[in-house]
C-alpha cells in the first residue's frame, strides 16, 4: 500500500512539473528565475519521494537522491536541465559546505588517534594497489583498441591518469551514508577517517601526473609546470581560510546557544561565496573548519546538532543535483570499458584495504566490510575529468568520457555497497562505538532522514 502511494505521488509530482514547465515555454513566460525555482522544488519533492522507495528497497536515501536527478535531468525526462540547474550551483556548494563541516565534526583526534597508523595504511595500500590494478588493464585496453589513437604514449598517459582518478573517493557519500544509518565503530572511522585523507593527498598527486603528462605531450603552458603549483597553492590558502572560519564559528558557539543552526547555514554560505572568489575548495576549507571547532572547543556536539536539524533538505539538494550532472550519454556509448573499469577498480581498492588494515594489525573482519564505503566516486573526480577534457584537446574528451561513465556507475553502487558492509559489520544503528541504537518510541525507521 505504502509503494502504491509512493508511486502515485512520484508520478504526480513529474506530471505536473512537466506540465507547468511546458505552459511556461509555450506562454513565454518561464524565465530563468522561474525555471530554476520550479527545478529546485520539483528535485526536493521527487528525490525525497525516491528516497523512500530506495529506502523500502532497503538501499541507502542518497541512491533514490541520484536517481531522481538522472531520472529527472538532460539524460532523462529533461525537466531539469543542465541551464535550469546552473544558478543552483550556490544552494549545491552550501549543501557540500555542511556536509564537509560534518565530516570535520566527526574527526575527533581522540577517537582516531588510536587508528591513525592504520589509516595512514590504508591509504597507502589502497593507492598502490587501485593505481597499480587500473592503469596495467586500462594501459592494455587504452592501447590494443586505440581508443585515444595508435600512441602507446597517449595510452600510457590515459592509463596513468585514469590510475590516480580511480583512487579518489567520495567524503561526502561516505558521511551521507554513515549518517543515515547512524553508523559508529571501527568500520566506519575507517571510512570516515581515510576517505579525507585520501581527498586532500589525491588532489596533490593529480597535480603533479597532469604536470608531467603535460611536459610529455607537449600540452603547452596551460598546465605544464603550473598545475602542481596551482594545487599546492590552493590547498594550503583552503586550509588557512578552514582554520579562520574555524575559529569564528568557535567565537560564536562559546558565546550563545541560541540560533545555532541559522548560524552555520550562515557560516556555511559565507564560506561558499569566499572560496568562489577566492579559489579555495569548498571541501577542504569546511573540513578544517569542523576538525577545528571539534577538537580545540566545547562546540562539536553544537556543530554537529545545529547541521542535523536540516540534514533531511542538505542531501536531497547535494545528491540530486549531483545526479542530474552525471553523463549518462557516456555510460551508454562506453558501458564495457567503464564496467571494467569499476571492476577493476573495487578489486584495487578491496585488496588494498584489507592489506592495509592487516600490516597494521588490525582484524581481518574490518577490511572485509572497509573497503566497500571507498567505491563511490565523485566531487574531484568529476573536477579532475573536465580538466583532462579541456587540457588535452586531441584525446582528452574521450578519456573524460570514459571517466564520467566510470563515476556512474561508482556513485550508484558505491553506497548500497557500503550500507550493506555496515549492516553486516553491526555498527548500522549505533549511538556510539560500543552501544546499541535503541529506536524512540514512535519512530518508523532508524536514519536521521
Amino acid at each position: 500500500m505504502r509503494a502504491a502511494k509512493l508511486g502515485l505521488v512520484i508520478v504526480t509530482i513529474t506530471a505536473l512539473a512537466a506540465l507547468v514547465r511546458n505552459l511556461g515555454a509555450e506562454s513565454g513566460t518561464g524565465g530563468a528565475v522561474a525555471k530554476s525555482t520550479l527545478a529546485l522544488g520539483f528535485l526536493l519533492l521527487f528525490a525525497f519521494a525516491l528516497g523512500q522507495v530506495a529506502y523500502m528497497a532497503r538501499a541507502p536515501k542518497i541512491t533514490g537522491f541520484l536517481l531522481a536527478g538522472i531520472i529527472a535531468g538532460p539524460f532523462g525526462l529533461g525537466i531539469v536541465t543542465n541551464e535550469d540547474s546552473a544558478p543552483l550551483q550556490l544552494v549545491n556548494g552550501l549543501a557540500l559546505s555542511l556536509i564537509a563541516f560534518t565530516a570535520g565534526g566527526e574527526l575527533k583526534i581522540s577517537r582516531f588517534k588510536p587508528r591513525i597508523y592504520a589509516l595512514g595504511q590504508v591509504v597507502l595500500f589502497q593507492t598502490a594497489y587501485t593505481f597499480a590494478a587500473v592503469f596495467v588493464v586500462m594501459f592494455s585496453w587504452l592501447y590494443f583498441t586505440e581508443l585515444l589513437g595508435q600512441s602507446a604514449m597517449v595510452a600510457f598517459c590515459g592509463a596513468a591518469l585514469l590510475g590516480i582518478i580511480s583512487t579518489a573517493n567520495s567524503p561526502a557519500t561516505a558521511i551521507a551514508v554513515i549518517t543515515e544509518t547512524k553508523s559508529r565503530g571501527p568500520v566506519s572511522d575507517v571510512i570516515l577517517g581515510a576517505t579525507v585523507i585520501k581527498d586532500v593527498t589525491v588532489v596533490a598527486i593529480f597535480g603533479v601526473a597532469a604536470s608531467v603528462t603535460a611536459t610529455i605531450m607537449g600540452a603547452g603552458e596551460g598546465i605544464g609546470g603550473h598545475l602542481a603549483t596551482d594545487m599546492v597553492t590552493e590547498i594550503g590558502l583552503s586550509v588557512a581560510l578552514g582554520l579562520f572560519a574555524g575559529a569564528v564559528m568557535i567565537a560564536y558557539l562559546n558565546t550563545t546557544e541560541e540560533n545555532v543552526a541559522l548560524f552555520i547555514v550562515g557560516a556555511a554560505l559565507v564560506v561558499v561565496e569566499l572560496c568562489y572568489a577566492i579559489g579555495a575548495d569548498i571541501l577542504l576549507v569546511s573540513i578544517t573548519a569542523g576538525f577545528i571547532v571539534e577538537n580545540y572547543s566545547s562546540g562539536g556536539e553544537k556543530l554537529i546538532r545545529g547541521i542535523e536539524t536540516s540534514s533531511a533538505t542538505i542531501y536531497v539538494i547535494f545528491f540530486s543535483l549531483a545526479g542530474q550532472g552525471l553523463d549518462i550519454d557516456a555510460l551508454a556509448t562506453l558501458w564495457p570499458l567503464a564496467a571494467a573499469l569499476v571492476i577493476v577498480r573495487a578489486a584495487g581498492v578491496r585488496y588494498g584495504t584489507m592489506a592495509g588494515l592487516s600490516k597494521a594489525g588490525e582484524p581481518k573482519e574490518i577490511g572485509k566490510n572497509a573497503w566497500a564505503g571507498f567505491i563511490g566516486q565523485a566531487g574531484v573526480s568529476i573536477g579532475f575529468a573536465v580538466l583532462i577534457s579541456s587540457q588535452f584537446p586531441s584525446w582528452g574528451p574521450k578519456l573524460a568520457a570514459l571517466i564520467m561513465a566510470g563515476i556512474v556507475i561508482n556513485q550508484i553502487v558505491g553506497p548500497v555497497l557500503m550500507k550493506r558492509s555496515l549492516v553486516r559489520a553491526g555498527e548500522a544503528g549505533r549511538t556510539s562505538p560500543g552501544k546499541p541504537y535503541t529506536k524512540p518510541e514512535g519512530q518508523s525507521s532508524p536514519d536521521g532522514l
